[in-house]
């Protein structure tokens, strides 16, 4: 009797091995598998930078539905067709308050949120711009913006710095906050010589995307041209911020970007269509508005 105990515990405690064993094995695979989700470029997406990212409408001071309309990341996630996790989007329309203090809060942020690729389109827009600055100051603070993003860890897209003098006529900025056209221009040839040594930095040409839509002149982003005469209703009253169409245009000029520099962020998983695009992702904001 002794003996036929002996072999049920042996029998029993090498079944309960055999199935330990096939119990791990099933969630080392099942960890396997999941591997190039998580090592897909698309994967976590990441946004920085001021109000044309976080959206901004003049009479919503404060946000309110029309500033939802105007987020970026709706229509980032409307273009982008690959699986991804949810956007993090950690722009901020308050940087013109304090750019240092907002833009390392928002490096340290992307940081810790373990990112595949970070969008800060307008970044360093207030690196350049603001007020009580001489021109070498503005430079130094650019500067300064260029070293806080040498933190990122991955791909990263960001804008060149545009002319917005014109805004200055709507008041949402004034004169004094202005760069002027030399340190624009000096500052986007620092921006273009710190990028060719980092293969991991996209530029964005928004200068050129603003002086376009303010000119109402006409605006190609991958295949598609809107015709001149079309384009003014992509930015607002203001001068300065785009409308939800305006942001639509944009995220697809920002991957139409990503998509040309870096090969692994491919085309194929982009919606080129920007009605498309704008519709969904208004459908998005306006169910954000709904929770």
């Amino acid at each position: 009797m002794r003996h036929q105990t002996f072999n049920f515990q042996r029998s029993t405690g090498s079944s309960l091995k055999k199935w330990l064993f096939a119990f791990l094995a099933f969630f080392q695979l099942a960890a396997f598998a999941d591997e190039p989700a998580a090592k897909s470029p698309w994967h976590q997406i990441v946004i920085i930078g001021a109000s044309a990212s976080a959206g901004f409408v003049l009479a919503e001071p404060f946000g309110g539905t029309n500033t939802t309309d105007c987020k970026l990341r709706f229509y980032l996630d409307a273009a982008i067709t690959a699986p991804h996790l949810p956007l993090k989007d950690f722009s901020t329309a308050l940087m013109f308050l304090n750019p240092d203090t907002f833009s390392q809060q928002q490096i340290e942020a992307a940081c810790a949120a373990k990112p595949t690729l970070v969008i800060g389109v307008d970044f360093l827009f207030w690196s350049c711009y603001g007020d009580g600055l001489t021109d070498a100051e503005r430079l130094q603070h650019f500067e300064s913006g260029l070293q806080r993003l040498d933190q990122i860890p991955c791909p990263l897209v960001v804008g060149d710095i545009p002319d917005v003098s014109s805004a200055t006529n709507s008041g949402i900025i004034s004169a004094a906050q202005v760069a002027d056209a030399a340190v624009r221009a000096a500052a986007n040839a620092r921006l273009k010589a710190w990028a060719a040594g980092r293969p991991q930095v996209t530029i964005v040409p928004l200068a050129d995307f603003m002086r376009k839509i303010s000119a109402n002149e006409a605006v190609t982003v991958h295949d598609l041209t809107l015709p001149a005469g079309k384009t003014r209703v992509l930015l607002q009253a203001d001068q300065l911020h785009p409308t939800p169409r305006g942001a639509a245009l944009l995220a697809l000029g920002i991957l139409d970007a990503l998509a040309a520099q870096q090969p692994e962020f491919s085309a194929k998983n982009i919606r080129w269509n920007p009605k498309g695009v704008f519709q969904l992702g208004y459908q998005d904001a306006a169910h954000q508005v709904r929770r």
